[in-house]
């Protein structure tokens, strides 16, 4: 991923020291004899004492990010908990405070809850104003607002993703070099539009929005916007969860790292046996309401969606302590189900050979009458290629897992980025020969529509034809189309990659 270090990303403010020396310089010059004591002394208000404490300033607006840099957070936020280091006025997003091998190790995030609702707006009349309602925004338009500009913004939010983490302690990242400087983590963010202006370019107000917002208006009327992220005039109540730019990042729920030790964490040691098979440390079930169980159950399944394995195994181990049932138990493999999505979340948290084992127990105990031993086997390797991750992973897990990436990327089960379907690609070419048994060239023709397929999905038709090719000349000699002119290879793409005609 991009670095996040552009100066959009790390936006230094004034200090108020700063603005409080301009202001007597100003009044030196000229405003002496009408001022009241103190009456316009900056330190004296609440921009001047707070305008660079982040306490004041936990939900900013990311207003100065361009559309690749907005694009970029939501690629990472796909896989990871946002870290930041947020100081006085700059905020400065450390991408590489992340473990790189096992996605979630930190956290991520839930599904996005959807929202309707209107357009809201905000007016800055001052530089007081302008500190307290936007303060990553301060230094590119202090400018117009010492010169006299009021400005108006408008903003929609569509929908909001949480992270799975409510808290995240000092101590769970001092493992991560890339987390040296963490303040603070995204609890959340709001995605949808905004657009911002000066009051004096303001053209005519339609159904309460000055830029269009619902597709109300005149474009010839419309405001143009100095700032903006997504179109807002795309928006609507019903259906901006449906439109791309109606869904970029507009504004940051920050948390502050808390001091000390996380007291929920478990020793996590792989298990061996029967009894100690439960990757956070297997607890004492107490007796509570079924009801509390359940809803345990249901969160660990959400945090197994979001690929935090961490938090989705403590869910379990909170279900296990209310519900003391042993056919109920997540580390009873005779609970089936519940066996099995502590086995996938183990396989999540980077211990994919303990995942494996865990789920081969529970088909031998709920499936075997039903599927033999290799159906087993098979079961086992798909639930290794969904969702095994980490750098102990054996090369049979890494193939089967890059050839499901492929295969799901490529038929629109799951979105993948570039990157994810790069790496996918390189994995499976390097272990397509040792891992794709009897017939290598059958695993190559296995992926010759999904792998480009994931690339087209993923916006980069140039990447699919160069994957395609890559795939036509590995195939045996007998069978390639290398020989064949480029005419000959981009019309038997297209066939195949329908998103890519003629582009």
């Amino acid at each position: 991923m991009r670095s996040f270090a552009r100066s959009l990303f790390a936006v230094r403010l004034a200090s108020a020291s700063s603005i409080v020396g301009l202001l007597a310089l100003a009044a030196a010059c000229g405003g002496g004899m009408g001022a009241k004591p103190g009456g316009n002394l900056m330190d004296q208000t609440f921009a001047g004492q707070n305008a660079c404490n982040p306490k004041n300033h936990d939900r900013p607006f990311i207003i100065n990010w361009d559309a690749t840099d907005q694009s970029s957070f939501q690629s990472a936020a796909k896989r990871d908990v946002i870290y930041v280091h947020y100081e006085g006025c700059e905020l400065k997003v450390l991408d590489g405070c992340r473990d790189d091998s096992v996605a979630g190790t930190l956290g991520s995030y839930s599904p996005v809850v959807w929202t309707s609702g209107g357009v809201e707006s905000i007016d800055i009349h001052d530089k007081g104003e302008l500190y307290a309602k936007l303060p990553l925004g301060a230094l590119s338009l202090s400018g117009k607002v010492e010169s006299g500009e009021k400005l108006h913004m408008e903003y929609y939010v569509s929908g909001t993703q949480t992270a799975t983490r409510e808290k995240v302690y000092r101590s769970d990242l001092t493992k991560m070099k890339g987390c040296e400087g963490a303040t603070h983590f995204v609890y959340n963010y709001n995605l949808g539009a905004f657009a911002l202006a000066s009051q004096s370019s303001l053209h005519a107000e339609v159904n309460g929005s000055y830029f269009g917002f619902g597709g109300g208006g005149s474009k010839d009327n419309l405001t143009k916007a100095e700032k903006k992220g997504g179109d807002i005039s795309t928006c609507t109540g019903q259906s901006a969860k449906e439109v791309e730019s109606c869904k970029v990042p507009v504004r940051l729920t920050l948390r502050a790292i808390e001091d000390g030790a996380n007291p929920d964490i478990a020793a996590s040691k792989t298990p061996d046996t029967d009894e100690s098979l439960n990757a956070a440390g297997k607890l004492k079930a107490e007796s509570d309401t079924e009801k509390k169980a359940a809803e345990h159950l249901a969160t660990a399944n959400i945090k197994k969606e979001s690929k935090d394995g961490k938090s989705c195994l403590a869910e379990l181990d909170e279900h296990d302590k209310l519900d003391p049932r042993p056919t109920g138990l997540s580390t009873n493999p005779a609970s089936g189900k519940t066996a099995g999505l502590r086995a996938e979340c183990v396989m999540l948290s980077g211990q994919c050979d303990a995942g494996k084992v865990a789920f081969r127990k529970a088909l031998e105990a709920t499936k075997a009458g039903s599927i033999g031993a290799e159906q087993m086997d098979k079961i086992v390797d798909a639930e290794a290629g969904m969702f095994c991750q980490g750098s102990s992973m054996s090369e049979k897990d890494q193939f089967a897992k890059a050839k499901t990436e492929l295969t799901n990327g490529g038929l629109g089960v799951q979105k993948k980025s570039l990157g994810e379907c790069q790496a996918a690609f390189d994995t499976f070419m390097k272990l397509y020969k040792k891992q794709g048994g009897d017939d290598p060239g059958k695993a190559l023709t296995g992926i010759q529509m999904p792998a480009p397929n994931c690339f087209a999905k993923a916006g980069d038709c140039a990447a699919a034809f160069k994957t395609y090719k890559a795939i036509d000349d590995a195939r045996d000699a007998k069978d390639s189309l290398k020989s064949k002119n480029e005419k000959f290879l981009r019309s038997n793409f297209e066939n195949l990659v329908d998103s890519c005609k003629g582009k």
